[in-house]
C-alpha cells in the first residue's frame, strides 16, 4: 500500500493518511501482510491524495521499476484518489483485510479537470485548480 508524497498530495493531506494507515496497521497487527511505504509523484495530483493498493503476486522487486512512482497496469493494482485518514482506513479494512477493492473509492487516471469526464470519487468532486 503506498500513499503518495508528492508535494500537492502532502498539501492535500496524504501526510495524515500515512500516519492513520501507518498507526492501523500496527494496531491491527497487519505487517506481516501490509507493507506500507510513501510512494513517489504518480502525476495524478488533481486526483489526490493518491493511495495505491497493489496484491503481491510474488513479481521479484526491481530497484530499478518506475512503479513507487507510475501506475504500473498491473492485476491487482488499485488506485484510489481524494483519501482523507477515514478513507484510507476504509480501504484498509475492506480491501487489505477483506480482499475485496472498495469501488466507489477507486479513482480514474484518465479523469479529471482537463478530460471530458469529471474527476469524482464517492461523489465528491474536487475543487479545480487555478491553471
Amino acid at each position: 500500500m503506498a500513499v503518495c508524497k508528492g508535494p500537492d498530495c502532502r498539501r492535500g493531506g496524504s501526510d495524515a493518511v500515512f500516519r492513520a494507515l501507518r498507526s492501523a496497521v500496527a494496531e491491527r497487527r497487519l505487517e506481516s501482510r501490509c507493507e506500507l511505504v510513501r510512494g513517489g509523484c504518480y502525476g495524478l495530483c488533481h486526483l489526490g491524495p493518491n493511495v495505491v493498493v497493489r496484491e503481491d503476486t510474488g513479481r521479484a522487486r526491481d530497484p530499478f521499476s518506475p512503479e513507487d512512482y507510475q501506475l504500473m497496469g498491473w492485476e491487482g493494482e488499485v488506485h484510489y484518489g481524494h483519501m482523507t485518514p477515514e478513507r484510507a482506513l476504509r480501504v484498509l479494512g475492506e480491501h487489505v483485510e477483506g480482499s475485496v477493492p472498495v469501488a466507489e473509492l477507486e479513482a480514474s487516471p484518465r479523469s479529471g479537470p482537463d478530460s471530458a469526464e469529471e474527476s469524482t470519487v464517492a461523489g465528491l468532486t474536487p475543487p479545480r485548480r487555478p491553471r
